[in-house]
């Protein structure tokens, strides 16, 4: 009976076998089942990168787009809805004084930053009919204006010389070429000129990226990459309330644009054929319509 009972001891080579093929087939459920969930964590990421390269467009373009005024906003656009270029004011006032080409101007108070920022193109002033009349050409930003000329116009800013009596407002000159002199009290602001452009990105060569020019400060910034070379900008015209892709005979009927920025992933994931991508489409109308 005792040699009988030590023979019994251990596997025998069938049950060994039996207990590894049970081993292998839960451990390949286990690893099918990591590599699918890892795969799906790695689809999720690429959407998540696709979204937040659509977002980002989206973020720098509305700031610049919210403040866009409506009949002369768009100083240029390019077939294709790839290229265009706005007028952004980034300070606003009121005139104090005109003599000639030397203007007198009362700011309301502006973030310190970005007036400070280059890239003065020029300024606007809308005029008794409503409508802003822009000066580029021969415009300059001169410097502190004479606080007297405010005074004199408006004595309620005595004795701080801006407006509202906010210490953050300034008086600033201005010089243009020769205009209409434009009456005491007349509003104006002074704007940026600002392109986009969706072409080949510097950051992922061989895919699309956005990039932001300051016209007059030389400045170049790719905000955001990569796009699906469909990305790209249409048009409100007038009173349509459906955007066209062609850009209108005349930029001053442009009443808002329509963002189609159509975001990548980086990278393709795995189990994909081609990158993730992610499709935002927004509007944006500028301020003060006309009509």
């Amino acid at each position: 009976m005792k040699t009988r009972a030590l023979a019994r001891q251990g596997f025998t080579l069938i049950e060994l076998m039996l207990s590894m093929i049970i081993a292998a087939v839960v451990g390949a459920a286990l690893i099918r089942m990591s590599l699918a969930q890892a795969r799906f964590m790695d689809q999720q990421e690429a959407w998540r990168s696709a979204r937040s390269v659509a977002r980002g467009g989206i973020n720098r373009l509305v700031s610049d787009l919210r403040a866009v005024e409506a009949t002369n906003g768009v100083a240029a656009a390019a077939a294709g809805g790839q290229d265009f270029t706005i007028r952004v004011p980034y300070a606003f006032g009121v005139i104090c004084l005109s003599t000639g080409t030397v203007h007198t101007v009362a700011l309301l108070p502006v973030d310190s930053s970005m007036y400070a920022a280059s890239g003065f193109s020029g300024f606007a002033v809308r005029d008794k009919a409503g409508n802003y009349n822009y000066q580029t050409a021969g415009a300059s930003l001169a410097g502190a204006g004479v606080p007297a000329n405010c005074l004199g116009a408006f004595p309620v800013l005595n004795p701080l010389p801006s407006l509202n009596g906010s210490p953050t407002g300034r008086l600033i000159e201005l010089h243009s070429g020769a205009i209409p002199i434009p009456d005491p009290g007349s509003v104006v602001f002074l704007f940026r000129r600002i392109h986009y452009e969706f072409k080949n990105s510097t950051a992922l060569p061989g895919r699309t990226g956005l990039f932001r020019t300051m016209v007059d400060g030389g400045a170049t910034e790719e905000i955001a990459t990569p796009f699906d070379n469909t990305a790209r900008v249409n048009f409100y015209v007038l009173n349509n309330g459906v955007p066209q892709a062609a850009v209108p005979a005349l930029l001053s009927d442009i009443r808002g644009l329509q963002l189609v920025l159509n975001g990548m992933s980086e990278r393709t994931p795995g189990g994909s054929a081609a990158p993730k991508s992610a499709n935002v489409t927004t509007s944006v109308f500028f301020e003060n319509r006309p009509d």
